[in-house]
Protein backbone atom coordinates (compact mmCIF):
# COMPACT_ATOMS: atom_id res chain seq x y z
CA UNK A 1 0.00 0.00 0.00
CA UNK A 2 1.26 3.47 -0.87
CA UNK A 3 -0.05 6.81 0.40
CA UNK A 4 1.31 10.13 -0.79
CA UNK A 5 0.93 13.46 0.98
CA UNK A 6 0.38 15.66 -2.08
CA UNK A 7 -0.76 18.87 -0.38
CA UNK A 8 2.06 20.94 -1.91
CA UNK A 9 1.53 19.47 -5.40
CA UNK A 10 -2.01 20.61 -6.26
CA UNK A 11 -1.92 23.28 -8.93
CA UNK A 12 1.73 22.58 -9.78
CA UNK A 13 2.13 18.86 -10.55
CA UNK A 14 0.08 16.28 -12.43
CA UNK A 15 -2.14 14.48 -9.90
CA UNK A 16 -3.45 11.76 -12.20
CA UNK A 17 -3.62 8.93 -9.65
CA UNK A 18 -3.56 6.29 -12.42
CA UNK A 19 -0.22 7.62 -13.67
CA UNK A 20 1.11 8.00 -10.12
CA UNK A 21 0.07 4.47 -9.17
CA UNK A 22 -0.78 5.46 -5.59
CA UNK A 23 -3.34 3.72 -3.40
CA UNK A 24 -4.17 6.79 -1.33
CA UNK A 25 -3.50 10.50 -1.91
CA UNK A 26 -4.33 13.47 0.31
CA UNK A 27 -4.81 17.16 -0.48
CA UNK A 28 -5.62 20.24 1.59
CA UNK A 29 -7.99 22.87 0.21
CA UNK A 30 -6.21 26.00 1.41
CA UNK A 31 -3.07 25.06 -0.54
CA UNK A 32 -4.85 25.79 -3.83
CA UNK A 33 -7.07 28.69 -2.73
CA UNK A 34 -9.96 26.47 -1.66
CA UNK A 35 -11.97 26.79 1.57
CA UNK A 36 -9.85 26.40 4.68
CA UNK A 37 -10.58 23.29 6.68
CA UNK A 38 -11.43 21.17 3.63
CA UNK A 39 -9.43 18.35 2.12
CA UNK A 40 -9.40 15.39 -0.22
CA UNK A 41 -8.54 11.78 0.43
CA UNK A 42 -8.37 9.61 -2.68
CA UNK A 43 -8.75 5.90 -1.93
CA UNK A 44 -8.14 3.40 -4.70
CA UNK A 45 -11.01 0.95 -5.09
CA UNK A 46 -10.35 -2.09 -2.92
CA UNK A 47 -7.73 -0.40 -0.71
CA UNK A 48 -8.21 -1.34 2.98
CA UNK A 49 -9.38 1.61 5.05
CA UNK A 50 -10.44 2.21 8.66
CA UNK A 51 -13.09 4.94 9.12
CA UNK A 52 -12.06 8.17 10.85
CA UNK A 53 -15.51 8.54 12.46
CA UNK A 54 -18.10 5.85 13.10
CA UNK A 55 -21.84 6.08 13.56
CA UNK A 56 -24.04 7.43 10.80
CA UNK A 57 -22.49 5.60 7.88
CA UNK A 58 -22.21 8.65 5.62
CA UNK A 59 -19.67 8.81 2.79
CA UNK A 60 -19.89 5.04 2.21
CA UNK A 61 -19.14 4.44 5.91
CA UNK A 62 -15.71 6.04 5.56
CA UNK A 63 -16.53 9.15 7.59
CA UNK A 64 -19.78 9.52 9.48
CA UNK A 65 -21.34 12.95 9.91
CA UNK A 66 -23.22 15.43 7.76
CA UNK A 67 -21.25 16.35 4.67
CA UNK A 68 -19.98 19.92 4.38
CA UNK A 69 -21.64 20.62 1.03
CA UNK A 70 -20.44 24.27 0.62
CA UNK A 71 -16.92 23.17 1.49
CA UNK A 72 -17.04 20.22 -0.92
CA UNK A 73 -18.30 22.36 -3.80
CA UNK A 74 -15.83 25.16 -3.08
CA UNK A 75 -12.95 22.69 -2.87
CA UNK A 76 -13.99 21.02 -6.13
CA UNK A 77 -14.16 24.32 -8.03
CA UNK A 78 -10.83 25.48 -6.56
CA UNK A 79 -9.12 22.23 -7.56
CA UNK A 80 -10.53 22.38 -11.09
CA UNK A 81 -9.34 26.00 -11.39
CA UNK A 82 -5.88 25.18 -10.01
CA UNK A 83 -5.50 22.29 -12.43
CA UNK A 84 -6.61 24.37 -15.44
CA UNK A 85 -4.02 27.05 -14.52
CA UNK A 86 -1.30 24.56 -13.57
CA UNK A 87 1.14 25.17 -16.43
CA UNK A 88 0.81 28.96 -16.26
CA UNK A 89 1.14 29.04 -12.47
CA UNK A 90 4.14 26.71 -12.56
CA UNK A 91 5.98 28.88 -15.10
CA UNK A 92 5.20 32.04 -13.14
CA UNK A 93 6.29 30.63 -9.78
CA UNK A 94 9.38 28.91 -11.18
CA UNK A 95 10.62 32.20 -12.62
CA UNK A 96 10.17 33.94 -9.26
CA UNK A 97 11.71 31.00 -7.40
CA UNK A 98 14.78 31.03 -9.64
CA UNK A 99 15.23 34.76 -9.02
CA UNK A 100 15.06 34.20 -5.28
CA UNK A 101 17.52 31.31 -5.41
CA UNK A 102 20.02 33.16 -7.60
CA UNK A 103 19.86 36.36 -5.58
CA UNK A 104 19.98 34.77 -2.13
CA UNK A 105 22.98 32.63 -3.04
CA UNK A 106 24.71 35.66 -4.57
CA UNK A 107 23.89 38.23 -1.89
CA UNK A 108 23.81 36.30 1.39
CA UNK A 109 27.29 35.04 2.17
CA UNK A 110 27.51 31.37 3.04
CA UNK A 111 23.88 30.66 2.15
CA UNK A 112 23.00 27.19 0.90
CA UNK A 113 20.11 25.92 -1.21
CA UNK A 114 18.61 22.75 0.24
CA UNK A 115 17.56 20.22 -2.37
CA UNK A 116 18.10 19.99 -6.11
CA UNK A 117 18.36 23.34 -7.96
CA UNK A 118 15.69 22.45 -10.55
CA UNK A 119 14.10 19.08 -9.66
CA UNK A 120 11.82 20.57 -7.04
CA UNK A 121 8.38 22.14 -6.79
CA UNK A 122 8.22 25.26 -8.98
CA UNK A 123 7.07 27.41 -6.06
CA UNK A 124 9.43 26.19 -3.34
CA UNK A 125 12.84 27.38 -2.16
CA UNK A 126 14.56 26.17 1.00
CA UNK A 127 17.78 27.71 2.31
CA UNK A 128 20.17 27.27 5.20
CA UNK A 129 22.11 30.17 6.67
CA UNK A 130 24.99 28.80 8.77
CA UNK A 131 25.58 30.82 11.89
CA UNK A 132 21.99 32.01 12.33
CA UNK A 133 19.02 30.30 13.97
CA UNK A 134 15.87 29.98 11.88
CA UNK A 135 13.54 31.38 14.54
CA UNK A 136 14.91 34.95 14.63
CA UNK A 137 14.91 34.97 10.82
CA UNK A 138 11.20 34.13 10.88
CA UNK A 139 10.48 36.77 13.51
CA UNK A 140 12.30 39.42 11.51
CA UNK A 141 10.50 38.49 8.30
CA UNK A 142 7.15 38.45 10.08
CA UNK A 143 7.75 41.97 11.43
CA UNK A 144 8.48 43.03 7.85
CA UNK A 145 5.23 41.48 6.60
CA UNK A 146 6.76 38.40 4.98
CA UNK A 147 5.21 34.99 5.75
CA UNK A 148 7.74 32.13 5.79
CA UNK A 149 8.60 28.96 7.68
CA UNK A 150 11.64 27.17 9.01
CA UNK A 151 10.15 23.73 8.34
CA UNK A 152 6.91 22.00 7.47
CA UNK A 153 3.68 23.50 8.80
CA UNK A 154 2.89 20.29 10.69
CA UNK A 155 6.07 20.66 12.76
CA UNK A 156 5.97 24.44 13.20
CA UNK A 157 5.70 24.12 16.99
CA UNK A 158 8.95 22.18 17.25
CA UNK A 159 12.36 23.72 17.85
CA UNK A 160 14.13 20.60 16.62
CA UNK A 161 15.97 20.79 13.29
CA UNK A 162 14.14 19.40 10.26
CA UNK A 163 14.45 15.61 10.11
CA UNK A 164 14.33 15.92 6.31
CA UNK A 165 17.38 18.19 6.22
CA UNK A 166 19.17 15.88 8.63
CA UNK A 167 18.39 12.94 6.34
CA UNK A 168 19.86 14.93 3.44
CA UNK A 169 23.13 15.14 5.32
CA UNK A 170 22.87 18.56 6.93
CA UNK A 171 24.33 19.01 10.39
CA UNK A 172 21.89 19.89 13.18
CA UNK A 173 23.48 23.34 13.46
CA UNK A 174 23.02 24.17 9.79
CA UNK A 175 19.51 22.66 9.70
CA UNK A 176 18.43 24.97 12.55
CA UNK A 177 19.18 27.93 10.30
CA UNK A 178 16.83 26.83 7.54
CA UNK A 179 14.17 28.92 5.84
CA UNK A 180 11.34 27.72 3.59
CA UNK A 181 9.76 30.14 1.13
CA UNK A 182 6.67 29.13 -0.83
CA UNK A 183 5.30 31.19 -3.70
CA UNK A 184 1.81 31.46 -5.19
CA UNK A 185 0.31 32.51 -8.47
CA UNK A 186 -0.49 35.99 -7.10
CA UNK A 187 3.06 36.83 -5.99
CA UNK A 188 4.83 39.53 -7.99
CA UNK A 189 8.34 40.61 -8.96
CA UNK A 190 7.98 43.62 -6.67
CA UNK A 191 7.24 41.35 -3.71
CA UNK A 192 10.30 39.25 -4.53
CA UNK A 193 12.45 42.40 -4.65
CA UNK A 194 11.12 43.41 -1.23
CA UNK A 195 11.73 39.94 0.21
CA UNK A 196 15.32 39.89 -1.04
CA UNK A 197 16.13 43.31 0.38
CA UNK A 198 14.63 42.42 3.77
CA UNK A 199 16.21 38.96 3.96
CA UNK A 200 19.73 40.01 2.97
CA UNK A 201 19.78 42.83 5.53
CA UNK A 202 18.16 40.68 8.22
CA UNK A 203 20.62 37.77 8.02
CA UNK A 204 23.61 40.11 8.12
CA UNK A 205 22.23 41.97 11.16
CA UNK A 206 21.50 38.72 12.99
CA UNK A 207 25.03 37.48 12.38
CA UNK A 208 26.29 40.52 14.26
CA UNK A 209 24.30 39.48 17.34
CA UNK A 210 26.13 36.55 19.00
CA UNK A 211 23.14 35.65 21.15
CA UNK A 212 21.08 34.87 18.04
CA UNK A 213 23.61 32.77 16.17
CA UNK A 214 23.95 29.01 16.25
CA UNK A 215 27.52 29.11 17.51
CA UNK A 216 27.88 26.75 20.45
CA UNK A 217 24.28 25.55 20.25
Amino acid sequence: MFHTDAVQAAGYLDLDVRKLGVDLLSLSGHKFHGPKGTGVLFIRRGAPFLPFLLGGGQERERRSGTENIPGIVGLSVALETANSQREESSRHCAALRDRIVDQVLARVRGSRLNGHPTQRLPNNANFSFPGVEGEPILLGLDMAGVAASSGSACSSGSLEPSHVLLALGQSAEVARGSLRLTLGKDNTDEQVDYLLDVLVDLVERLRQLPSLTTAGS
